[in-house]
Protein backbone atom coordinates (compact mmCIF):
# COMPACT_ATOMS: atom_id res chain seq x y z
CA UNK A 1 0.00 0.00 0.00
CA UNK A 2 3.10 2.24 0.53
CA UNK A 3 4.13 2.22 -2.89
CA UNK A 4 0.25 2.27 -4.26
CA UNK A 5 0.79 5.60 -2.02
CA UNK A 6 3.67 6.43 -3.09
CA UNK A 7 3.01 6.73 -6.85
CA UNK A 8 -0.12 8.11 -6.88
CA UNK A 9 1.43 11.19 -5.23
CA UNK A 10 4.12 11.61 -7.63
CA UNK A 11 1.34 11.54 -10.54
CA UNK A 12 -0.91 13.95 -8.76
CA UNK A 13 2.13 16.07 -8.33
CA UNK A 14 2.75 15.63 -12.07
CA UNK A 15 -0.56 17.01 -13.49
CA UNK A 16 -0.69 19.88 -10.79
CA UNK A 17 2.40 21.12 -12.24
CA UNK A 18 1.09 20.51 -15.61
CA UNK A 19 -1.98 22.53 -15.01
CA UNK A 20 0.02 25.57 -13.34
CA UNK A 21 2.34 25.85 -16.21
CA UNK A 22 -0.38 25.46 -19.18
CA UNK A 23 -2.25 28.58 -17.50
CA UNK A 24 -0.07 31.67 -18.77
CA UNK A 25 0.05 29.96 -22.11
CA UNK A 26 -3.02 30.29 -24.56
CA UNK A 27 -3.90 28.02 -27.46
CA UNK A 28 -4.30 29.65 -30.31
CA UNK A 29 -4.38 26.34 -32.40
CA UNK A 30 -7.55 25.50 -33.70
CA UNK A 31 -10.07 23.00 -32.00
CA UNK A 32 -10.16 19.59 -33.30
CA UNK A 33 -12.62 16.98 -33.51
CA UNK A 34 -11.72 13.44 -32.73
CA UNK A 35 -12.88 10.95 -35.15
CA UNK A 36 -15.22 7.86 -34.22
CA UNK A 37 -12.33 5.34 -33.60
CA UNK A 38 -9.77 7.62 -31.79
CA UNK A 39 -7.33 5.24 -30.48
CA UNK A 40 -6.69 2.12 -29.26
CA UNK A 41 -4.28 1.07 -25.90
CA UNK A 42 -2.98 -1.56 -24.09
CA UNK A 43 -1.68 -0.97 -20.60
CA UNK A 44 0.13 -2.75 -17.63
CA UNK A 45 -0.88 -2.24 -14.07
CA UNK A 46 2.67 -1.07 -12.59
CA UNK A 47 1.26 -1.17 -9.03
CA UNK A 48 0.71 -4.40 -8.76
CA UNK A 49 3.69 -5.48 -9.94
CA UNK A 50 5.50 -3.38 -7.36
CA UNK A 51 3.13 -4.75 -4.81
CA UNK A 52 4.14 -8.24 -5.51
CA UNK A 53 8.12 -7.53 -5.99
CA UNK A 54 8.46 -6.02 -2.69
CA UNK A 55 6.94 -9.46 -1.12
CA UNK A 56 3.50 -7.77 -0.34
CA UNK A 57 0.80 -10.25 0.66
CA UNK A 58 -1.70 -10.01 -1.88
CA UNK A 59 -0.88 -8.58 -5.40
CA UNK A 60 -2.93 -8.15 -8.53
CA UNK A 61 -0.50 -7.71 -11.76
CA UNK A 62 -3.16 -6.91 -14.35
CA UNK A 63 -3.15 -6.30 -18.31
CA UNK A 64 -5.79 -4.06 -20.30
CA UNK A 65 -7.16 -3.73 -23.36
CA UNK A 66 -9.20 -0.81 -24.51
CA UNK A 67 -10.76 1.09 -27.63
CA UNK A 68 -11.28 5.14 -27.90
CA UNK A 69 -14.58 5.96 -29.46
CA UNK A 70 -14.70 10.17 -30.43
CA UNK A 71 -12.00 10.79 -26.95
CA UNK A 72 -14.94 10.23 -24.93
CA UNK A 73 -16.07 6.84 -24.15
CA UNK A 74 -13.72 4.02 -23.40
CA UNK A 75 -14.73 0.10 -23.62
CA UNK A 76 -11.74 -1.71 -21.84
CA UNK A 77 -11.27 -4.79 -21.13
CA UNK A 78 -8.80 -5.86 -17.98
CA UNK A 79 -7.51 -9.47 -17.64
CA UNK A 80 -5.14 -10.66 -14.59
CA UNK A 81 -3.78 -12.98 -11.73
CA UNK A 82 -4.60 -12.59 -8.24
CA UNK A 83 -1.56 -13.86 -5.96
CA UNK A 84 -1.91 -14.22 -1.87
CA UNK A 85 -0.19 -16.14 0.74
CA UNK A 86 -1.19 -15.29 4.26
CA UNK A 87 0.25 -16.21 7.41
CA UNK A 88 -2.29 -16.36 10.15
CA UNK A 89 -0.71 -13.61 13.02
CA UNK A 90 -1.31 -16.05 16.42
CA UNK A 91 -1.72 -19.01 14.95
CA UNK A 92 -0.11 -21.22 12.44
CA UNK A 93 -2.39 -20.84 9.74
CA UNK A 94 -1.60 -20.37 6.04
CA UNK A 95 -4.38 -19.32 3.54
CA UNK A 96 -2.90 -19.42 0.10
CA UNK A 97 -4.65 -18.71 -3.60
CA UNK A 98 -3.23 -17.86 -6.83
CA UNK A 99 -6.13 -17.64 -9.77
CA UNK A 100 -7.04 -15.56 -12.69
CA UNK A 101 -9.44 -12.95 -13.17
CA UNK A 102 -11.41 -10.80 -15.86
CA UNK A 103 -13.22 -7.47 -15.86
CA UNK A 104 -15.02 -5.53 -18.64
CA UNK A 105 -16.50 -2.43 -18.47
CA UNK A 106 -16.36 1.13 -19.82
CA UNK A 107 -14.60 4.59 -19.45
CA UNK A 108 -16.17 8.44 -19.99
CA UNK A 109 -13.68 11.19 -20.28
CA UNK A 110 -15.33 14.55 -18.64
CA UNK A 111 -12.62 16.71 -20.23
CA UNK A 112 -13.58 18.35 -23.25
CA UNK A 113 -10.48 19.67 -24.71
CA UNK A 114 -7.43 17.40 -26.66
CA UNK A 115 -4.63 18.53 -24.21
CA UNK A 116 -3.48 14.95 -23.21
CA UNK A 117 -5.03 14.98 -20.03
CA UNK A 118 -8.44 12.39 -19.37
CA UNK A 119 -10.70 12.98 -16.39
CA UNK A 120 -12.54 9.58 -16.27
CA UNK A 121 -15.61 7.78 -14.69
CA UNK A 122 -15.92 4.09 -15.44
CA UNK A 123 -17.62 1.00 -14.42
CA UNK A 124 -16.50 -2.67 -14.40
CA UNK A 125 -17.98 -6.02 -13.31
CA UNK A 126 -15.46 -8.22 -12.47
CA UNK A 127 -15.32 -12.10 -12.08
CA UNK A 128 -13.57 -15.19 -11.50
CA UNK A 129 -13.51 -18.78 -11.29
CA UNK A 130 -10.39 -19.64 -7.92
CA UNK A 131 -8.94 -22.03 -6.10
CA UNK A 132 -7.79 -21.56 -2.88
CA UNK A 133 -5.86 -23.97 0.01
CA UNK A 134 -6.25 -23.72 4.17
CA UNK A 135 -2.88 -25.21 6.30
CA UNK A 136 -2.72 -25.59 10.37
CA UNK A 137 0.41 -27.78 11.09
CA UNK A 138 -0.48 -27.67 14.40
CA UNK A 139 -4.31 -28.45 14.75
CA UNK A 140 -5.05 -30.25 17.43
CA UNK A 141 -7.97 -32.79 17.28
CA UNK A 142 -11.34 -31.21 19.07
CA UNK A 143 -12.33 -34.52 20.49
CA UNK A 144 -8.97 -36.83 21.10
CA UNK A 145 -6.55 -33.52 21.48
CA UNK A 146 -3.71 -34.98 19.48
CA UNK A 147 -2.19 -32.77 17.07
CA UNK A 148 -1.99 -33.62 13.28
CA UNK A 149 -1.30 -31.42 10.51
CA UNK A 150 -4.17 -30.40 8.65
CA UNK A 151 -4.22 -29.74 5.16
CA UNK A 152 -7.37 -28.64 2.87
CA UNK A 153 -6.13 -28.11 -0.58
CA UNK A 154 -8.35 -27.53 -3.89
CA UNK A 155 -11.35 -25.46 -2.78
CA UNK A 156 -12.91 -24.16 -5.37
CA UNK A 157 -14.68 -20.54 -5.50
CA UNK A 158 -16.66 -17.91 -7.82
CA UNK A 159 -17.11 -14.35 -7.27
CA UNK A 160 -18.65 -12.00 -9.21
CA UNK A 161 -18.78 -7.67 -8.42
CA UNK A 162 -19.37 -4.61 -9.80
CA UNK A 163 -16.80 -1.58 -9.33
CA UNK A 164 -17.18 2.51 -9.76
CA UNK A 165 -13.95 3.82 -10.94
CA UNK A 166 -12.66 7.45 -10.71
CA UNK A 167 -9.40 8.51 -12.20
CA UNK A 168 -7.39 11.07 -14.77
CA UNK A 169 -4.93 9.84 -17.12
CA UNK A 170 -1.87 12.40 -19.07
CA UNK A 171 0.38 11.98 -21.89
CA UNK A 172 4.12 11.29 -20.45
CA UNK A 173 5.74 11.11 -24.58
CA UNK A 174 4.80 10.04 -27.31
CA UNK A 175 1.77 7.26 -27.61
CA UNK A 176 2.88 6.61 -23.50
CA UNK A 177 0.46 7.57 -21.26
CA UNK A 178 0.33 7.33 -17.35
CA UNK A 179 -3.11 6.85 -15.45
CA UNK A 180 -4.54 6.28 -12.27
CA UNK A 181 -7.37 5.51 -11.03
CA UNK A 182 -9.22 4.79 -7.69
CA UNK A 183 -12.12 1.99 -7.07
CA UNK A 184 -15.15 1.13 -4.94
CA UNK A 185 -15.75 -2.42 -5.23
CA UNK A 186 -19.47 -4.41 -4.19
CA UNK A 187 -19.84 -8.05 -4.06
CA UNK A 188 -22.79 -9.10 -6.23
CA UNK A 189 -22.50 -13.07 -5.74
CA UNK A 190 -20.17 -15.18 -4.15
CA UNK A 191 -20.05 -19.15 -4.10
CA UNK A 192 -17.32 -20.83 -1.86
CA UNK A 193 -16.61 -24.25 0.13
CA UNK A 194 -18.32 -25.34 2.71
CA UNK A 195 -14.94 -25.98 4.86
CA UNK A 196 -14.74 -21.82 4.69
CA UNK A 197 -14.47 -18.74 3.46
CA UNK A 198 -11.40 -17.39 0.84
CA UNK A 199 -9.75 -14.30 2.83
CA UNK A 200 -8.17 -13.20 -0.55
CA UNK A 201 -10.50 -13.11 -3.54
CA UNK A 202 -8.28 -12.88 -6.72
CA UNK A 203 -9.02 -9.31 -8.89
CA UNK A 204 -11.80 -8.12 -6.21
CA UNK A 205 -9.56 -8.01 -2.71
CA UNK A 206 -9.60 -8.80 0.74
CA UNK A 207 -13.24 -11.08 0.78
CA UNK A 208 -16.33 -8.53 2.03
CA UNK A 209 -19.54 -7.07 0.61
CA UNK A 210 -17.29 -4.57 -0.11
CA UNK A 211 -13.59 -2.67 -0.27
CA UNK A 212 -11.45 -0.28 -2.39
CA UNK A 213 -8.53 -0.72 -4.63
CA UNK A 214 -6.78 1.00 -7.26
CA UNK A 215 -4.55 0.70 -10.44
CA UNK A 216 -1.48 2.94 -11.72
CA UNK A 217 -1.56 2.17 -15.68
CA UNK A 218 1.31 2.87 -18.05
CA UNK A 219 -0.35 2.64 -21.52
CA UNK A 220 0.71 2.35 -25.16
CA UNK A 221 -2.45 4.11 -27.05
CA UNK A 222 -2.19 4.36 -30.99
CA UNK A 223 -4.77 6.38 -32.71
CA UNK A 224 -5.42 9.90 -34.35
CA UNK A 225 -5.60 11.56 -30.75
CA UNK A 226 -2.71 10.40 -29.71
CA UNK A 227 -0.26 12.09 -32.61
CA UNK A 228 -2.23 15.05 -32.18
CA UNK A 229 -0.25 18.22 -31.96
CA UNK A 230 -2.49 19.78 -29.19
CA UNK A 231 -1.75 17.51 -26.73
CA UNK A 232 1.24 18.44 -24.60
CA UNK A 233 3.61 15.46 -23.19
CA UNK A 234 4.06 15.77 -19.59
CA UNK A 235 7.68 16.62 -20.09
CA UNK A 236 7.06 19.35 -22.41
CA UNK A 237 7.64 19.41 -26.17
CA UNK A 238 11.36 19.01 -28.13
CA UNK A 239 12.21 21.78 -30.16
CA UNK A 240 12.30 20.97 -34.20
CA UNK A 241 15.39 20.50 -35.67
CA UNK A 242 14.38 22.06 -38.83
CA UNK A 243 13.91 25.21 -36.71
CA UNK A 244 17.20 25.29 -35.87
CA UNK A 245 18.24 24.72 -39.37
CA UNK A 246 16.13 27.45 -41.16
CA UNK A 247 17.82 29.60 -38.53
CA UNK A 248 21.15 29.14 -39.36
CA UNK A 249 20.27 29.44 -43.03
CA UNK A 250 19.24 32.81 -42.56
CA UNK A 251 21.06 35.51 -44.84
CA UNK A 252 22.47 38.49 -43.24
CA UNK A 253 20.37 41.96 -44.46
CA UNK A 254 21.62 43.67 -47.55
CA UNK A 255 23.95 46.44 -46.91
CA UNK A 256 22.69 49.82 -48.23
CA UNK A 257 24.36 51.95 -50.81
CA UNK A 258 25.64 54.08 -48.71
CA UNK A 259 26.79 52.16 -46.30
CA UNK A 260 28.76 50.11 -48.41
CA UNK A 261 30.33 53.36 -50.68
CA UNK A 262 31.54 54.22 -46.36
CA UNK A 263 32.97 51.12 -46.11
CA UNK A 264 35.06 50.66 -49.14
CA UNK A 265 36.49 54.24 -48.23
CA UNK A 266 33.99 56.22 -50.93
Amino acid sequence: MKIFRFISILLLISLCSQTVWGKDKKDETPKEKAPLLSGVGVGIDICGLAMKAVGARFANMEVCARVGLKEKFFPIFEIGIGDCTRYGGETTNVFSTRSPYWRIGMDYNFNKKLNGNRFLLGVRYGFSRYNYSFSCPDFADPVYGIASPLELDGLKGNNQWLELCIGFETKLWSIVRLGYNIRYKTRTMQSVSDLGEPYFVPGFGKNDNNTFGGTVYVTFDIGKTARSNNQKSLFGKRKKKEDTKDKKQETPPTETAPRAAKRRGN
